[in-house]
């Protein structure tokens, strides 16, 4: 089986030409069919900018503005390694469903941002399980930022449970 190479990034912001510059090498370097960016803080996106970002027009995308920008995300693959079926959209997350054409395989890529609320991690969670649970997809790929720290010593800047 062929591995299809997925890119994740948290962008913080995708403000100025030095961050989409790092984003194209990004891609070209690591051979990326698939994108996954978080915190694009962007309320609207167009071909052009996304065609920009990836580097040639080759593409498909989708994008989830977030509350005012925050928590924002942008789902971007190579439509020459990917086809695209279909997509969800909700609060923190983007699914898109399609086959890897190198592979013929169909699968779906979640693109995640989780609040660091607990209770609204845990609704993120459970509507994503549910979506998987209803899905006829079997592949799933889950890139993201989980904002999930593994002790409290390691918590920095941030009060939230």
């Amino acid at each position: 089986m062929c591995p299809m190479i997925i890119v994740n990034l948290n962008i913080r912001g995708m403000g100025g030409s030095t961050k989409a510059r790092y984003l194209r090498q990004l891609i070209a370097c690591e051979g990326a069919k698939f994108v996954c960016i978080q915190e694009t803080k962007a309320k609207e996106l167009s071909d052009a900018k996304c065609y920009s970002l990836w580097g040639d027009n080759k593409i498909g995308w989708q994008h989830y503005e977030g509350d005012n920008g925050r928590g924002s995300l942008l789902s971007m693959w190579s439509k020459e390694a990917f086809s695209y079926t279909s997509h969800l959209m909700g609060k923190g997350y983007i699914v898109v469903y399609g086959c890897y054409l190198k592979s013929n395989l169909t699968c779906a890529v979640v693109n995640v941002y989780a609040n660091c609320n607990l209770s609204d991690k845990q609704s993120l969670w459970a509507e994503l399980s549910n979506i998987k649970a209803t899905s006829q997809v079997m592949v799933w790929s889950l890139c993201g930022d989980f904002n999930a720290i593994r002790s409290r010593s390691k918590r920095k800047g941030s009060t939230v449970g």
